[in-house]
């Protein structure tokens, strides 16, 4: 009697134990991988040089009043974001192609002396002083930083939707290679006009422009996010 009470005890575990590895079998079975859905891109192509000015019908643009360039970084290295943007923004040409990344190039500059962080004592002030300019120059090279694409490096991002472009900042006499990351918001229509969108977004150390400085932070992150136009 004994011997057959183990005999059954041991039927039992080995039904469970079979039971259990078939549940999981069929779990694996209704719930599969999936990954994310792959990236697109198309094939829109925008041009323009001097690209601030309204354009003819058919012709892309820079909306200025729909377009920014804003910049953040800490107060010394731990304290509170400081955040501002640049009044008066140039983009002297572009070239950005959809489905040909190396053959997207684009050229602008800020004028320093507009930096607006809402606060003017900061803006007149040290910022001015900081950034080696006054109220007074107008379009001195000094007065500039410029950003300059480097032909032939434009390239799909790995990770994402962007597009990653390498690029010369010159900031204060100092020109370093940064990679500008790019999004592409597409063609949409507004009525009398046609627009699309350009994200862009990079990196620079206050080691490597600001060396002397320590009110700000090792980094300083720079947007630019431009409207494009196009007249029907």
């Amino acid at each position: 009697m004994k011997k057959s009470k183990i005999i059954s005890v041991a039927v039992l575990v080995l039904t469970l134990g079979f039971l259990a590895i078939q549940c999981q079998h069929e779990d694996e079975n209704v719930i599969p991988v999936v990954g994310p859905d792959p990236i697109e891109h198309g094939t829109e192509i925008m041009t323009c040089t001097n690209c601030n000015t309204t354009a003819p019908a058919g012709t892309w643009y820079l909306d200025k009043a729909h377009s920014n360039v804003m910049w953040e970084t800490r107060y010394k290295v731990f304290g509170s974001k400081l955040t501002g943007r640049f009044d008066q923004f140039f983009m002297t040409a572009l070239n950005f192609d959809e489905a040909h990344p190396e053959k997207i190039s684009f050229n602008g500059y800020v004028r320093l002396n507009t930096v607006n962080t809402s606060e003017p004592a900061r803006d007149n002030g040290c910022l001015n002083t900081t950034f080696g300019t006054d109220e007074a120059k107008v379009d001195e090279t000094v007065n500039k930083a410029t950003l300059v694409s480097k032909e032939g490096t434009g390239k799909y991002s790995s990770t994402d939707d962007g597009f990653l472009v390498d690029a010369d900042f010159t900031f204060l006499g100092i020109t370093k290679t940064v990679t500008v990351k790019i999004f592409f918001e597409p063609r949409f229509d507004i009525g009398t006009s046609f627009a699309a969108g350009l994200n862009s977004e990079f990196e620079i150390t206050s080691d490597d422009f600001l060396p002397n400085d320590s009110n700000i932070g090792d980094v300083v992150k720079i947007e630019i996010n431009s409207l494009m136009k196009n007249v029907k």
